[in-house]
C-alpha cells in the first residue's frame, strides 16, 4: 500500500510521521509522534473535504471512553487538512471477527456490544449520526471498545441538499431508509443490529453477489434469525425492523436489553442419550430446542390505527376509480345506463365495509362467529345499496312502478328483491375471512389467492342467488373481486416474525 508520505517526513508542523497505517475514500491515516513525544494518529483528508471537515468540527469536543478522541483540526503549508486524533494500538473488530468465523464467545459479545451501543448513544445525545457504523470502524484495545471514523457523521439538525446528504456507508450495514435519503439516528440502530448479528454468528444477515442484490435484501427480505440463540433473536429482530419507527427508541435501550442476558442464557451443550432401558422402551423424551421469537414490533396505538385507516379509505377510493375507469374503457356503452357509476360506488362501499371493522381486529384472535355476523350485516347493507342503485330511486325501480299500476300483492315480491340483494352480498362477506387480507402481519402484502377465492365464491353465490330485475347482476362478482384486491393494496403490511423453533422428539429403546 503506497502512501503520500513516508517515515521521517514532517508534512504537519509539530509531528513526525512514523508509518502509514490505513487509507480509504476519505483520506490516509498515519502513525505519528509529536515533538513532545505523544503518539497520535494523523488523518490526511482527501475526497470531499466539505463532508469530512464539517463532521470533524461537530465532533472535536466529544469525550467518551468508547470513542476515538479527536484532538485537533490542522492545515499544512500545502493547504491540506489534517485531523489529529488518538492512536489506537489495537486491531479493528473486523480482523477479530475474521479469526472467529462462527462468532465470538457470548461473554465477549455481552461485554463489547453494550460499550459500542453506549458510545453511539452518546453521539446521538449530542446530535450526531455516525452513518458508517461497521466492524472496520470499531477498534479493540486492551479489551476496550473504541469507535472511530465518526468524522463522516452528520448533524441531525442539518438540512438542505448539500454534500453532507450524499450516500455514505457500507452496503452490508445500510438501513433500508437510506435509499430514500433518510439519515436519522435509526440508521445507526440498524447497523448496530447487523453488527450484533455478526458478533454472534460470524456472518452478516444479508449477503449477495452484488451491491444491488444486498440492498434489495435490506429493503424486502426479513433477516434469518434461526442462527441466533432464542434469547438474542428479539433484540436483533427489533433492531433490524424495516420500519425505523419500530426499532429501538435509543441505543441505550438496546444496550440494556443486551446486558440483561446473563451467562445462563448460553446454549447448552448436547448431552449423549442415556443407555437403553427396557422400562423406557415405550416412552419418548421431548426437548424444546428453542423458544419462539417474541413479537418485537410495538403495539400500534389507536391514534395511529385511525390515521392508517383514514389513509386506507382515501386510497381505496382512488383504486376503485382506477378499476372503474378500466372497466368503462372496455365497455363504453355502459356509461349511458349508469353501470360504471354504480360499480364505482359499490366497490368503494364494499372496500370500506371491510376495512373499517377489520382494522381493529387483532390478528391473533382465532376465527369467530362474531366476525362472521358483523361482516354478514355489513355485506347486507352493501346489498341494499346495490338494490337502491339498481333503480337509482325507489320510485324508479321497475317493481315499484309495476306495483303502482297493479296491486298491493306485488310488495312481497319487492321484499324478495331486497332480500336477494341482502343475502348475496351478506353471504359473500360472511363466507370469506376478509380480516386475513388486511392484517398487518400477513405473509405477503399482496396475493392472488384471496382474489381467486373471492371470485369463486362470488360466482357460486351468483348462481344460487340471482337478484331479479338487475340489469348488471353479472357485475356483482366483479365488485367482490375488486374489493379483495383493493383491501390488500391499501392495508399496512409488516413482514411476519420468524417461525418459532420446532420441537424435536428423541426416541430411544
Amino acid at each position: 500500500m503506497k502512501f503520500t508520505y513516508t517515515s521521517g517526513q514532517r508534512p504537519l508542523d509539530g509531528f513526525t510521521i512514523k508509518r502509514g497505517i490505513g487509507r480509504g475514500g476519505f483520506g490516509e491515516v498515519y502513525f505519528a509522534v509529536s515533538d513532545g513525544g505523544k503518539e497520535v494518529a494523523l488523518k490526511l483528508v482527501r475526497g470531499d473535504q466539505q463532508v469530512e471537515l464539517r463532521g470533524v468540527a461537530h465532533c472535536l469536543n466529544l469525550k467518551h471512553p468508547n470513542l476515538v478522541a479527536l484532538y485537533d483540526l490542522r492545515k499544512d503549508t500545502q493547504g491540506d487538512h489534517w485531523v489529529v486524533m488518538e492512536y489506537i494500538a489495537g486491531e479493528p473488530l473486523n480482523v477479530v471477527l475474521a479469526r472467529h468465523p462462527n462468532g465470538l464467545p457470548r461473554e465477549l459479545v455481552r461485554e463489547w456490544f453494550p460499550a459500542l451501543a453506549r458510545a453511539v448513544a452518546y453521539l446521538h445525545d449530542h446530535g450526531i449520526v455516525h452513518r458508517d457504523l461497521k466492524p472496520a470502524n470499531v477498534f479493540i484495545e486492551n479489551g476496550t471498545v473504541k469507535i472511530g471514523d465518526y468524522g463522516l457523521s452528520k448533524s441531525i439538525s442539518t438540512s438542505g441538499r448539500t454534500a453532507n446528504t450524499e450516500s455514505v456507508g457500507t452496503v452490508h450495514y445500510m438501513a433500508p431508509e437510506i435509499s430514500t435519503g433518510n439519515y436519522g439516528k435509526q440508521i445507526d440502530t440498524y447497523a448496530a443490529g447487523i453488527i450484533l448479528y455478526e458478533l454472534i454468528t460470524g456472518q452478516v444477515p444479508f449477503d449477495g453477489q452484488s451491491a444491488g442484490e444486498i440492498l434489495m435484501k435490506h429493503l424486502t427480505t426479513p433477516p434469518d434469525l434461526s442462527k441466533l440463540p432464542a434469547e438474542w433473536s428479539p433484540i436483533v429482530h427489533k433492531a433490524l425492523c424495516k420500519n425505523p419507527a419500530h426499532r429501538y427508541a435509543s441505543m441505550a435501550e438496546m444496550a440494556r436489553d443486551v446486558e440483561k442476558i446473563g451467562p445462563e442464557s448460553e446454549p447448552a451443550r448436547p448431552t449423549p442419550l442415556p443407555p437403553p432401558l427396557p422400562s423406557l422402551s415405550a416412552k419418548s423424551v421431548s426437548r424444546q430446542c428453542g423458544e419462539p421469537v417474541r413479537d418485537s414490533l410495538p403495539t400500534i396505538s389507536p391514534r395511529q390505527q385511525v390515521a392508517e385507516l383514514c389513509w386506507s379509505l382515501c386510497v381505496s377510493v382512488a383504486f376503485a376509480a382506477l378499476a372503474t375507469a378500466l372497466y368503462t374503457a372496455l365497455h363504453p356503452q355502459q356509461i349511458l345506463d349508469h353501470t360504471s357509476l354504480s360499480l364505482f360506488f359499490l366497490t368503494v362501499a364494499a372496500s370500506w365495509a371491510i376495512l373499517i371493522p377489520t382494522k381493529f381486529w387483532q390478528a391473533k384472535t382465532s376465527d369467530s362467529i362474531t366476525r362472521r355476523l358483523v361482516l354478514l350485516g355489513l355485506g347486507g347493507c352493501v346489498g341494499l345499496l346495490a338494490c337502491w342503485l339498481d333503480g337509482w330511486s325507489p320510485s324508479g325501480h321497475p317493481l315499484y312502478e309495476e306495483a303502482s299500476l297493479a296491486s298491493i300483492r306485488l310488495f312481497p315480491r319487492l321484499i324478495a328483491v331486497e332480500a336477494s340483494y341482502f343475502a348475496y352480498y351478506g353471504l359473500a362477506f360472511a363466507v370469506l375471512r376478509w380480516w386475513r387480507m388486511t392484517e398487518r402481519r400477513r405473509l405477503q402484502r399482496f396475493s392472488f389467492a384471496p382474489i381467486l377465492g373471492a371470485g369463486f365464491w362470488a360466482v357460486v353465490l351468483l348462481l344460487i342467488i340471482r337478484p331479479p330485475h338487475q340489469p348488471w347482476h353479472s357485475l356483482a362478482a366483479l365488485v367482490v373481486v375488486m374489493a379483495a384486491a383493493i383491501v390488500q393494496l391499501v392495508s399496512p403490511w409488516e413482514p411476519p416474525p420468524p417461525a418459532p423453533a420446532r420441537r424435536l422428539r428423541l426416541r430411544y429403546t
